[in-house]
């Protein structure tokens, strides 16, 4: 099916905090510690970054799908352009959609093979990821 980037921010057990140590769940790559908003069941899929407006330091938002797939996005209702970052089942990034702006829709993007996991950050490809949730 395909989904909406999504709209709206994640419930608020899974939103980083505005304190200076990070409590939320986490994205390692290499030594940086990048808080990140999490999208795990379909409703919060389909709500996600749409009307949101950009800011800086924006948390990433992560979708996480119960099993592996080529899941599509769209870029309706965006207020700004992002990178669309694929990753596998094992956390290795397999392909980066760069700069994809509102002006895409109604152009759906798809990773190039499965994938369980949907980043936006800007990263590069073949980049190995760690997801942490601190407490």
């Amino acid at each position: 099916s395909f989904l909406t980037v999504l709209d709206r921010p994640a419930p608020e057990k899974y939103q980083p905090t505005n304190s200076t140590r990070v409590t939320g769940p986490v994205i390692r790559v290499g030594n940086q510690t990048l808080p990140v908003e999490i999208a795990d069941t379909e409703a919060e899929r389909e709500l996600g970054l749409s009307g949101r407006q950009p800011m800086p330091n924006m948390p990433g938002l992560l979708f996480v799908f119960e099993t592996p797939g080529k899941y599509g996005f769209w870029m309706r209702d965006m207020n700004f352009a992002i990178d669309i970052i694929w990753i596998d089942e094992n956390w290795q990034v397999i392909g980066v959609d760069r700069a994809v702006g509102p002006e895409t829709y109604p152009q759906v993007f798809e990773p190039s093979a499965p994938v369980k996991y949907v980043l936006k950050l800007g990263i590069d490809t073949g980049t190995r990821l760690y997801f942490d949730t601190q407490t």
